[in-house]
């Protein structure tokens, strides 16, 4: 789809694109605000095929394709500490004169040493006044949305009716005793009943 031939929906699109609200892209497009006027906008089917056109080529931009996505979010949640800190007794470490001494210590596995699943999965590594910290990222996040994306979890819904009591439901009059052409009449003015316009609109 080229670009929106109103340019206010075009800026809209954009605005939205780039994860302003409606209401938001609706402002920066020029208009004045109106909530329900912005929600129509964007439920409009030429913006939102313009929403995911600018989406898509911005996702194939970058390289973003699912499959990535669930690569990467499987090297944080299948991560393994192992791979980047080595502790416990006999741990080689060098001084600062280079010096090999064996200790019962926590050491941090060289960057060059650690594979490339293992540091896509550290979101950090800093000094501290005791030492050197490592931070992994999310790993139950991660595992939760792989997860859902694999349909693993499947959320439970409960419908209750009013103050979470049974669902109460109604059955209209029974219209099966009425002559075809009572039933034809009734029809006929339903139709004309639902093709007016609505006083309120």
């Amino acid at each position: 789809m080229p670009v929106l031939k109103n340019a206010k929906h075009e800026r809209f699109a954009q605005e939205i694109s780039k994860g302003a609200t409606a209401d938001e892209a609706y402002a920066l497009a020029g208009y004045s605000p109106h909530r329900s006027n912005a929600a129509r906008m964007s439920a409009n089917e030429h913006i939102r095929s313009r929403v995911e056109e600018i989406l898509s080529k911005a996702a194939d931009k970058v390289g973003v394709t699912v499959e990535r996505v669930i690569s990467e979010l499987a090297k944080i949640g299948f991560a393994d500490i192992r791979k980047a800190v080595a502790w416990g007794a006999g741990i080689a470490v060098a001084d600062e004169t280079g010096q090999v001494h064996v200790v019962n210590d926590v050491a941090l596995i060289s960057s060059e040493q650690i594979d490339p699943d293992t540091a896509a999965a550290i979101s950090e590594v800093r000094k501290t006044k005791d030492g050197v910290a490592i931070k992994f990222h999310d790993k139950q996040a991660a595992l939760v949305n792989l997860g859902k994306h694999l349909g693993l979890f499947k959320d439970r819904v409960e419908l209750t009716g009013r103050d979470g009591g049974p669902i109460k439901t109604e059955q209209g009059p029974d219209l099966s005793g009425l002559p075809i052409e009572d039933l034809a009449a009734l029809e006929a003015i339903l139709a004309k009943a639902s093709a007016e316009p609505s006083s309120g609109s």
